[in-house]
């Protein structure tokens, strides 16, 4: 990738029609989650990765947790995080995370396309969430992360807090939430001009069948987003129904035990923007799968977030 493309990567969130920095926060970070659709902030269970999307989910984790993921994504770029989650009392919790993005060593070219050198470029999001029990069925949590990205000589760094809320029913079998994620702005810009961050509201609910073995999950994403230019079309236009189910992503978990489960999702956005002439596939359609043992769980997922090519998430995490 030459510098005129990477600098473009921190205005693009993933399949998005939108001016705004640091879009590498959208990606999503856990295999399960990027199964049911690329976002759920319903599910409530010890999944470190859980936590980027809704903080208030980190109520489930109540015992000390080393989590690391690992991603694939375009041109060869990866991802790769960690997280560590504890209890901190007896209705709150605790994590400490990060998340980096490696785009590797590209050419530096001129307008004309002259190489003049390469030049290496790097996302890191560091940040810290505590969550609170507020009662027997809800849970609320905060995250705050520090952002840098360094595209050759370009720099910028921001702030950004997450909020979120998550609700249990009494059997356990049907839970909600909803999150507010990147609610802040840039310290230091990439040049003279501010960019604004992802901001982002999701709802979403999830209910656990009661005589079969699975978990069915609707998701409402961008819910502050209802502006045709907020997303791609090729003429520019959405009609109302299209513009509403942009924002809608289904996902569900076969249950086949208690500790392993396969999941499929389908995000209606990323099928209508991701699809390039006329070839469908399996774009928008999300797969994966995970076992949670008693003391390690790992996830795999697989679903596409760009144009060029799918991603692979995999998440390991470990009782220490």
């Amino acid at each position: 990738m030459t510098l005129s493309v990477l600098m473009c990567l921190p205005c693009l969130t993933p399949a998005q029609n939108q001016t705004s920095a640091f879009g590498f926060l959208e990606l999503p970070i856990s295999a399960h989650e990027a199964a049911l659709g690329g976002r759920n902030v319903s599910i409530s269970e010890p999944d470190p990765t859980m936590t980027y999307s809704n903080p208030a989910v980190l109520t489930a984790i109540d015992k000390r947790i080393l989590g690391l993921n690992f991603m694939t994504w375009i041109a060869g770029s990866v991802s790769a995080g960690a997280q560590y989650c504890d209890k901190a009392g007896a209705r709150s919790s605790f994590a400490v995370t990060a998340r980096y993005i490696n785009y590797g060593v590209s050419d530096l070219t001129d307008a004309v396309g002259n190489s003049s050198g390469t030049f290496s470029s790097r996302d890191i999001a560091i940040g810290g969430t505590y969550s609170y029990r507020l009662g027997d069925r809800w849970g609320g949590g905060a995250t705050l992360n520090a952002i840098y990205s360094k595209y050759s000589y370009y720099t910028s760094f921001a702030l950004a807090v997450n909020l979120g809320l998550a609700y249990t029913s009494l059997s356990g079998r049907f839970n909600a939430g909803v999150s507010f994620a990147n609610i802040g702005g840039q310290i230091k810009p990439f040049q003279d001009i501010r960019e604004t961050l992802p901001f982002n509201i999701t709802a979403g609910l999830s209910m656990r069948l009661e005589h079969a073995p699975l978990r069915l999950s609707l998701t409402f994403d961008r819910l502050n987003r209802w502006n045709s230019n907020d997303f791609y079309s090729p003429d520019g236009t959405l009609s109302p129904g299209d513009m509403f189910f942009r924002h809608v992503i289904l996902g569900a978990d076969i249950l086949i035990t208690d500790r392993i489960y396969a999941a499929v999702g389908y995000n209606f956005k990323n099928a209508a923007e991701l699809a390039t002439d006329g070839h469908r596939g399996l774009i928008g359609v999300t797969l994966g799968a995970g076992v949670n043992l008693d003391r390690i769980s790992f996830g795999l997922s697989y679903g596409q977030f760009q144009v060029s090519t799918p991603s692979f998430i995999f998440n390991f995490a470990i009782n220490i």
